[in-house]
């Protein structure tokens, strides 16, 4: 694609969210998403809260890669709330011939430690804030059905499903299942409103987990998804 097509292939698709815009269904799904949408003002509540997040890279070697992941339990001080799990190891170019790209491969090993970090954190704080969304997890977890590393991840997902206080952040959602529409909830939220707020959860059970997903807003901007774990 050249630079010219691409500019009128940008020019085409603003062209199309602004049909969209101007159609009938656009203002029943911006309706609905005001009509789901809470105004909340926020007080201070005194909680213990740990953050989880993890990173991860790694180097091309002739016949397999070096890699390198850290993950992290933090208090809102900085101060380290579980001690922090470092891994450095070789994989070879194909994890045993699965055709797995290493992404995929230490993104899933850093999200088993993540998922041990926020088991643990849950015991010790009022509320654990882990970044990325579990539904999208476990929806990738279906290509590690072809590798060893699947059985590793469940046992590493397993002990969430005795957790209540985990809230799993994902700042960018494709969901549709609130509002319906032809693009993602957040999409026509953003649209509705940009006030503080909340949408009242809707549950979901996925791989034995019983998930409650909904949309929530602190600051005057861009409402962001969280999905909270919890058992029925």
């Amino acid at each position: 694609m050249t630079l010219k097509q691409f500019f009128e292939r940008a020019k085409l698709l603003k062209q199309k969210l602004q049909e969209e815009e101007s159609s009938e269904r656009y203002k029943e799904w911006v309706d609905r998403a005001k009509d789901v949408w809470r105004h909340y003002r926020p007080k201070e509540v005194k909680k213990k809260i740990a953050a989880i997040d993890s990173g991860w890279n790694y180097r091309t070697y002739c016949g397999f890669y070096l890699y390198a992941i850290r993950a992290m339990a933090v208090a809102p001080s900085s101060e380290i709330v579980i001690e922090p799990v470092v891994e450095v190891d070789i994989l070879p170019m194909e994890a045993e011939g699965s055709g797995v790209n290493p992404e995929l491969y230490m993104k899933s090993i850093a999200e088993c430690y993540e998922h041990d970090l926020a088991s643990r954190a849950s015991n010790l704080s009022d509320v654990v804030l882990v970044d990325g969304s579990i539904l999208a997890r476990l929806n990738e977890k279906r290509i590690l059905n072809r590798v060893k590393l699947f059985k590793e991840y469940a046992v590493y997902v397993r002990p969430l499903r005795n957790s209540k206080n985990i809230l799993f952040i994902s700042k960018y959602s494709q969901d549709r299942s609130l509002v319906g529409g032809a693009l993602g909830d957040v999409y026509y939220i953003n649209k509705a409103t940009r006030g503080i707020g909340y949408t009242e959860p809707i549950t979901t059970e996925k791989d034995g987990l019983v998930v409650s997903v909904f949309y929530m807003s602190i600051v005057k901007k861009i409402p962001t998804r969280y999905t909270w774990k919890f058992l029925r």
